[in-house]
């Protein structure tokens, strides 16, 4: 079964240009594609992916290099996220021709959820896999690296409950999700290591409220459906998922968040001599 995917439009996606600077990047653009012709092979090359750089600017909203400067991201992962949105941008060009599918029942709705929750789950899975290694608080790393097995086999679940439903198993970006992981990305980046482990912790803690409610809305859908197995299913990870979020908030009051004030404090500050 064909679903449309609940993504959001690409107009809402965080954008760090104005609308000033994407029109003077489209207009330099522009100049540079059309001057693209003359001069040698070296010289044509450079002023075309020049314009295509500042055309992509202009596109998508988003300046790699703008992001990086300003301590949002590093050069890697800004030149990969401008571009995933240029990717978007001319897919959706591509497509907008096409009827977009119509939800026509609750079976629609329940399908649609399940692929947003297993690609929730599967970015999410990614993301804890990549924070262990970076944290130092030794019962919060364990507490991550256990929740990432659970996880993972989540997203096998969510793909068997894809198959009985008749759906493609076929990963549906969600993007709400994709915003949360870059927030978190960008906390561990820039926090000072002493606060970083509390800050993961919030940043995770966010996420996990987020899968509450994805797991709550889609039980509610089981229930309506008279798959009260299922339901019965998905209410036990709302449960399961609450449980994990109170034992990071009790572990972020009485250690994390005392230890990164107290190291903060401790920080000796610079003295300026004459």
């Amino acid at each position: 079964m064909q679903l449309p995917s609940r993504r959001f439009a690409l107009s809402q996606r965080p954008r760090n240009l104005g609308s000033t600077e994407r029109w003077l990047s489209a207009a330099a653009g522009i100049g540079l594609l059309l001057s693209a012709g003359r001069g040698g092979t070296l010289g044509r090359l450079a002023r075309g992916g020049a314009a295509l750089s500042l055309l992509t600017r202009a596109s998508t909203g988003y300046c790699a290099v703008k992001s990086t400067l300003q301590g949002e991201s590093t050069l890697p992962d800004g030149l990969r996220q401008q571009w995933q949105r240029l990717s978007e941008s001319i897919s959706s060009a591509a497509s907008a021709s096409d009827t977009p599918a119509r939800i026509e029942s609750m079976e629609d709705m329940y399908a649609i959820e399940l692929q947003e929750l297993h690609s929730a789950e599967v970015q999410f899975c990614a993301l804890t896999n990549k924070l262990v290694p970076i944290i130092t608080n030794g019962p919060l790393a364990f507490r991550i690296e256990e929740y990432a097995t659970e996880l993972q086999s989540r997203t096998v679940d969510l793909e068997s409950l894809l198959a009985k439903a008749g759906s493609d198993v076929r990963e549906h970006p969600d993007d709400a999700m994709l915003a949360l992981i870059d927030e978190t990305n960008k906390m561990a980046r820039v926090c000072a290591e002493k606060l970083r482990d509390a800050a993961i912790a919030a940043s995770v803690q966010r996420i996990i409220h987020y899968k509450i409610a994805g797991y709550g809305t889609i039980a509610s859908y089981a229930k309506a459906l008279g798959r009260l197995e299922e339901a019965g299913h998905f209410a036990q990870l709302v449960d399961r998922d609450k449980a994990i979020d109170a034992e990071l908030t009790e572990l972020a009051k009485g250690t994390l968040n005392p230890e990164a004030t107290q190291a903060a404090r401790l920080e000796p500050t610079s003295v300026t001599t004459h």
